[in-house]
């Protein structure tokens, strides 16, 4: 009877053997199979050369005769304007107008300057970085603009004292335009 027994524990011992093997084979053929999948949907030689051929080093490719975005644009063309009865220690509505031909992209992103010592000081945000949504206004049909500032999410509440705006715009490098001086009481 011994015999007998051992034979079912080979048999059974050979049917496990070849059930582990008939999965390993069955793992292996989808991992190859996805393999080959993956290469040609994708490309990678291609890819790869693509991605190595990016440089961070900067390059300048700018020919002002060609490539100038703004060829007539000009700042005296451009006046940022503090509405009055809109001043408060927490925010402030401006008034871009910009008279250029080809008009600059207006932004979200505004600076707030402190007048220290007769010299201009960027005021700290309140935050270390602060976020701003990347998106372009468009001018009304008297090449104007108004937003409204939210001064206190970025600043805080502005203390006493004599303040400008600052916009960036973008011409072949980004540029500042300020805004008229206004006071906090």
């Amino acid at each position: 009877m011994r015999k007998i027994k051992c034979g079912v524990i080979m048999r059974k011992n050979s049917k496990m053997i070849l059930g582990i093997l008939v999965v390993l084979i069955v793992i292996i053929g989808a991992v190859v199979a996805y393999t080959g999948i993956e290469k040609s949907v994708t490309d990678r030689e291609s890819f790869k050369y693509a991605v190595d051929n990016i440089s961070s080093a900067p390059v300048d490719t700018v020919d002002s005769d060609i490539n100038n975005t703004k060829p007539d644009s000009k700042l005296g063309n451009v006046m940022i304007e503090i509405e009055d009865s809109t001043i408060t220690p927490k925010s402030v509505s401006i008034i871009i107008t910009d008279n250029n031909e080809n008009q600059y992209c207006w932004g979200v992103e505004f600076r707030v300057q402190k007048r220290v010592n007769g010299n201009w000081k960027n005021l700290k945000y309140v935050s270390e970085e602060p976020y701003w949504i990347e998106i372009a206004y468009e001018l009304n049909e008297d090449n104007q603009l108004t937003q409204e500032l939210d001064i206190e999410a970025y600043y805080g509440i502005l203390s006493k004292g004599t303040y400008r705006i600052v916009k960036p715009v973008y011409d072949n490098g980004y540029i500042d335009i300020y805004s008229n001086e206004f006071e906090i009481k």
